[in-house]
């Protein structure tokens, strides 16, 4: 019994040495790893890391990619809304604004604790469910806004081409049979699982895009750029005429800057994830973007003027060769991206009432309810049934035709989605992930002032602008005229 005692107060002994041992271990750590205003509040939990692919090149053009699309065509209109000198100035600083919001996006990845994936994880760190939710009700929104936006610019393009063919007064040309063949075609699609099958897009929609911002660029400088500036038939307006012109312009131009929802699934995949890939990835894609839009909005505003429409392709006259296979190939990128804005939004409603780390919407209490919607939630109850999912495409797409059918400008669709969805995944949410997860230092630095200082600004942005887009909508815009209807000296060529 002595020798036992002996051996069990032996192992007690190796074992506190051992315990003592692991604990100075981790002290020594933490003098290494000094407590500062970079460090995590929660230090993360080590997670089996998937093999990453990403390049540098290959993050710039999915943010390019994601930036760059329908939303340019109207960037001209704002242009003549918001006057040259004023829009330039706008348009710069929404470049500084998103730039800064995505910076503070990766940066608040950093200081949260475990696997983070996208947005929506961020959100429910930093304020929990209920940040989660209002994220996730933003997403949709946007994405949802997006798609009927979308339609409006295929009924845009395809228009002309079936005037040119088959006349004003052929049934073929009224809206809602032009609205209602590439929604027929483009259905069965948007009821697949998977992405896969259109990843091919992005890059055709890239090139769909330059191809038009060539064009636009290529028809105003054979035009003369539309004349002396001082014109009196069609002078350059430098300023906004009235104040609803100036928001008009800010919403719209926030629209072709909008990549942060995209941004920690880009990074998540990135190879190498240093400060500098960092950097060159977010500066150069905001760079051509930029660039891009500043081309095709001053050769594009600078021809047409006053006249300038909300869809820049409408300025041109249906015979426009060049101009149709541009219109062609736009619509036919479009409809096979709107697959892409209905995916991402039809999961994201998904994750809102299938939550897996709590109760769905009708389980907390068993009712006649609850086992209705059995019949909606798939086997496991984590996910929608096939009869769910084809009733969630369904409304999506619906609703968006109708809308799409009853909007007449679409400007008023890019007004609210400037002034609500990218207004506040730039300006408002990206500051306040950041000040919620950084610890920040006894006195305020920079980051901490610039970061209050853009969340601000979002908030009197998304004020006034949401003010003026429901104002477009119950007193529209003036309907300009029509391209065909301008003298040959202003559009042909």
């Amino acid at each position: 019994m002595a020798e036992e005692s002996k051996k069990v107060q032996l192992n007690v002994e190796e074992s506190a040495i051992n315990l003592s041992t692991d604990y100075s271990e981790i002290e020594d750590k933490d003098e290494v790893s000094p407590l500062n205003e970079s460090s995590p509040l929660i230090h993360p939990v080590n997670s089996e890391e998937h093999e990453r692919t990403g390049t540098v090149f290959s993050s710039i053009f999915t943010l390019v990619s994601t930036m760059v699309g329908g939303g340019i065509l109207s960037l001209p209109f704002a242009f003549q809304e918001g006057g040259f000198i004023v829009t330039s100035i706008i348009l710069f600083c929404v470049l500084m604004a998103s730039t800064h919001g995505a910076f503070l996006v990766i940066n608040s990845k950093r200081y949260c604790q475990g696997k983070i994936t996208n947005i929506e994880d961020v959100a429910n760190i930093a304020f929990g469910n209920k940040g989660k939710i209002l994220t996730q009700m933003v997403i949709i929104v946007t994405l949802f806004l997006c798609s009927v936006a979308y339609w409006i610019l295929i009924t845009d393009q395809i228009e002309p081409i079936i005037v040119l063919l088959c006349g004003h007064g052929s049934v073929w040309s009224k809206k809602i049979v032009i609205l209602t063949i590439p929604t027929v075609v483009i259905f069965p699609i948007t009821l697949l699982k998977s992405m896969s099958a259109l990843r091919f897009t992005s890059v055709l929609s890239v090139i769909c895009v330059v191809f038009l911002s060539g064009v636009v660029i290529y028809k105003s400088i054979i035009n003369d750029v539309g004349g002396p500036v001082d014109s009196l038939k069609n002078p350059l307006k430098l300023w906004p005429d009235d104040f609803g012109g100036l928001l008009t312009a800010i919403s719209i131009a926030g629209l072709t800057f909008s990549c942060h929802f995209n941004i920690l699934p880009m990074h998540g995949e990135l190879r190498y994830q240093t400060r500098a890939n960092k950097r060159i990835i977010l500066y150069t894609a905001m760079g051509i973007t930029y660039t891009l839009n500043v081309l095709v909005s001053f050769f594009g505003f600078c021809q047409f003027r006053q006249f300038t429409d909300q869809d820049i392709t409408r300025n041109y006259p249906h015979d426009d060769f060049l101009v149709n296979v541009g219109r062609v190939a736009l619509a036919l990128t479009l409809l096979l991206s709107f697959p892409l804005l209905i995916f991402p939004c039809r999961n994201v409603i998904n994750r809102l009432i299938w939550r897996i780390e709590s109760k769905t919407l009708f389980q907390s209490q068993p009712s006649m309810t609850t086992r209705s919607w059995e019949y909606f939630s798939n086997a496991t109850g984590t996910g929608p049934s096939q009869l769910m999912w084809l009733i969630e495409t369904g409304l999506l797409v619906f609703i968006g035709y109708i809308l799409a059918y009853y909007i007449p400008q679409v400007a008023m669709v890019w007004g609210f989605v400037g002034a609500i969805g990218t207004t506040i995944l730039i300006y408002i949410l990206p500051p306040a992930f950041y000040l919620r997860v950084r610890l920040h230092p006894p006195r305020p630095d920079l980051k901490q002032i610039a970061a209050w200082g853009l969340m601000l600004t979002g908030f009197a942005v998304l004020v006034v602008c949401t003010y003026q887009s429901f104002a477009n909508v119950i007193d529209p815009i003036p309907k300009l005229v029509r391209p065909h209807d301008l003298s040959n000296q202003t559009t042909s060529g």
